[in-house]
């Protein structure tokens, strides 16, 4: 296969996801290629939003902002499902969405958009691979201790879980060698760091695969059969 180059777009819910996603993403790319041949450079921006719009023109004037000064392949949206699963983000938000950009001039905008949708929050992803999360905050107590045994997409709020585990492990540091580690300094050690076959245990990361997968076929990035 020729070399290409792959513009990819994020616009995520905020800049610790961000921090996470961009590893994430660029390695998972990485693995697909190499999986399906191909010799690809692969650029990814981060596309700002307005976060003072509804969800449909947050993602449609974002996406026509940047294709005034940029062009991409494929725009890449993250938003947590807050739920079980990702029908109500799905029903509520990405298929008016798609709806929305079927009636945007082919020129003006990227209409080839892959939804990363994590089950209930997108720190249950950082949760993919405990014992990397239990090695980067120096634990020596074991993922039950901590409550963080189970299958992440199950916990409805996992983001306050990596909190409370990390309160445990603060307080048992001495008091003049304490400093608290923050859940903020960890979206981006994981995320350059936890394992895609990891990821891929997630009902909701593997539906992200996919549809990558399926996408980069459909634009001869790959050629999957």
């Amino acid at each position: 296969m020729r070399g290409n180059q792959l513009f990819i777009g994020l616009i995520s819910e905020g800049s610790t996801d961000n921090r996470f996603l961009f590893s994430v993403i660029k390695r998972t790319i990485d693995e697909i290629i190499f999986e399906y041949g191909g010799a690809t450079e692969i650029y990814i921006e981060e596309i700002k939003k307005d976060v003072g719009k509804p969800f449909i023109k947050q993602i449609i004037d974002a996406n026509k902002n940047y294709h005034k000064e940029s062009f991409i392949n494929i725009l890449l949206i993250h938003n947590d499902s807050d739920y079980q699963d990702d029908s109500r983000v799905l029903s509520d938000k990405f298929l008016p969405l798609m709806n929305e950009i079927k009636l945007v001039a082919d020129e003006l905008v990227c209409k080839e958009i892959i939804p990363i949708i994590p089950i209930y929050m997108i720190e249950a992803w950082m949760l993919a691979d405990i014992d990397l999360f239990l090695n980067e905050i120096s634990s020596n107590k074991d993922k039950s201790e901590l409550k963080l045994n189970g299958d992440p997409e199950s916990f409805k709020d996992p983001k306050e879980k990596i909190k409370k585990a990390l309160q445990i492990i603060n307080q048992e540091k001495p008091k003049k060698r304490r400093k608290d580690l923050q859940i903020n300094e960890l979206y981006q050690l994981i995320g350059q760091k936890v394992e895609i076959s990891k990821l891929l245990n997630l009902n909701s990361f593997k539906k992200f695969h996919d549809n990558l997968c399926d996408s980069l076929n459909k634009f001869n990035f790959i050629y999957k059969r």
